[in-house]
């Protein structure tokens, strides 16, 4: 066996590194600019639809990445002002619900934004957590 010191070792590393670097592979994924794949899909589900809801849902939408796939809010008329703001960011609309724990659910959820009034804060959120969810309050 050929005994391999630091120099020999780094020096195979970086032409292993070039080598690889020169050819294009047919399994790596060619990115467009703006367009992020299909694994780098946001997934969000929207508790609470007023006025911070909406602008939380706007700020979050300037990523291309997000999606919201479910919006959830007692008052339909606040739940119809957040369809129109993903209709607005050229969004598919979202499903929606009135029972936030129909929203934590759902398995197509990755982030779960609550934006409830402060006295409803805290039980979506440790049940989101509890169901596996990224939570942003």
């Amino acid at each position: 066996m050929e005994k391999i010191n630091r120099r020999n070792f780094l020096g195979k590393s970086a032409l292993a590194a070039l080598a690889v670097g020169t050819f294009d592979a047919p399994f790596i994924r060619v990115a467009r600019a703006g367009e992020p794949g299909a694994n780098d899909k946001i997934r969000l589900g929207l508790i609470g639809c007023g006025g911070q809801g909406q602008v939380d849902l706007k700020c979050f939408f300037l990523n291309p990445e997000v999606e919201c796939v479910v919006a959830c809010d007692v008052d339909e008329a606040q739940l119809a002002k957040a369809v129109a703001i993903c209709a607005d960011h050229n969004r598919k609309p979202p499903d929606t619900v009135r029972d936030f724990r129909r929203v934590l659910d759902r398995k197509d959820v990755d982030v779960v934004l609550i934006a409830t009034p402060d006295h409803w804060h805290a039980l979506p959120m440790v049940m989101a957590a509890q169901a596996g969810k990224d939570v942003y309050v």
